[in-house]
């Protein structure tokens, strides 16, 4: 999308808004102006850092980092002459933010509720994040909520996407993913360049999540032997798939507690035993069929919440019923133009034309 940013934690994915509209400090409020200042500055600090990817590949001594910057070039070429995405001047700089992630994500549900709190922006619509380039910055944001009576949850996130409003530079927050997850990355950040709907996150993600997935696929097909080098990212995607639908689960429990009659201490209660039984449940899983996975293990431990576990599933809704309508498309692009179709629908119809699609449980 062009004012957000996409990153990984395990695999859902979330944004950041990061608008360099000054004349945006003119709304009103002061956290307003605050914000949009820090998002204003952030976003400059990314630009100025910047260097043509082909300088920075002559000067460096550092090898792992010109092969890195140098596969990045040629995935970039097989997206826009295999792929048909708008490349353009996208990813030809590279920045040193000289630390671990670009920006950092807040994330807030009522104490019982999984309904999401939502901002919205300018141009992109409403969000289910506020995005902050200090960590600071969003930990106080976060604070604030709580005291509000929110559950709240800080992600660090390690790309974004401006949507085409900047030339997006690669990072070094990402520039050092293995192959498979360098070209997913990119091809689904360029893919939110290609088509981005205003306010539908689930959309919107779903469908570059497609168009990435697809784009590697392609990738290893032609410049690769065999699919060895694909199923490290098959396997995690098929275990994502696994701990998502359990997650879902358990997310069901806890709406059908909040929705109950019950008094609010015993929602409470039976909240803080529902969270236990994630934990202990997880921590088995983990000793068996999941035991090569330790993605999210610190998302488990370090504390869950509504605000955690609303944000989980989002990303993914559509997968099913895109991959279903990019199989029915004879080619890529008769697939682009059915899904910009479906981008001119408002969201109820929308919804209903994936609904039909989706492949029955």
């Amino acid at each position: 999308m062009a004012l957000f940013g996409r990153v990984a934690i395990g695999r859902v994915s979330v944004y950041n808004v990061a608008i360099l509209l000054i004349f945006s400090v003119l709304l009103t409020g002061c956290e307003t102006i605050h914000y949009y200042q820090q998002a204003a500055f952030g976003q400059l600090e990314v630009i100025q850092r910047r260097k043509p990817v082909v300088e920075v590949i002559n000067a460096t001594d550092n090898v792992r980092l010109q092969q890195q910057l140098a596969l990045s070039q040629q995935l970039l070429h097989f997206a826009d002459q295999q792929l048909h995405l708008p490349v353009e001047n996208s990813y030809q700089h590279y920045a040193d933010l000289e630390r671990p992630y670009v920006v950092w994500n807040v994330f807030a549900a009522p104490a019982l509720s999984l309904e999401q709190k939502t901002w919205c922006y300018p141009l992109v619509g409403c969000l289910a994040y506020r995005g902050y380039y200090l960590e600071a910055d969003a930990m106080e944001s976060a604070a604030q909520l709580q005291v509000q009576g929110f559950d709240t949850y800080v992600a660090g996130i390690k790309a974004y996407s401006t949507l085409g409003w900047f030339n997006d530079p690669l990072l070094n927050t990402f520039i050092h993913f293995p192959e498979a997850y360098l070209a997913e990355l990119l091809f689904h950040e360029i893919a939110h360049q290609w088509l981005y709907v205003p306010g539908d996150t689930d959309f919107n993600e779903s469908l570059a999540t497609v168009v990435a997935l697809e784009g590697v696929k392609r990738w290893f097909q032609q410049v690769h032997a065999g699919d060895a080098p694909l199923k490290p990212l098959q396997g995690r995607l098929q275990f994502e798939d696994e701990f998502t639908r359990w997650l879902l689960g358990y997310r069901q429990q806890l709406g059908a507690l909040y929705r109950s009659h019950l008094p609010d201490e015993q929602k409470l209660q039976q909240k803080k035993r529902v969270i236990a039984a994630i934990q202990h449940d997880y921590h088995q899983l983990r000793q068996g069929p999941w035991k090569q996975w330790s993605a999210y293990d610190q998302w488990i431990t370090s504390g869950l919440s509504n605000a955690k576990l609303a944000s989980i599933a989002s990303y993914y809704r559509w997968v099913p019923a895109l991959q279903v309508l990019l199989a029915q498309q004879q080619t890529l692009s008769s697939f682009y133009k059915a899904c910009e179709a479906l981008a001119e629908l408002d969201q109820a119809d929308r919804e209903a034309k994936l609904m039909k699609l989706a492949p029955n449980e």
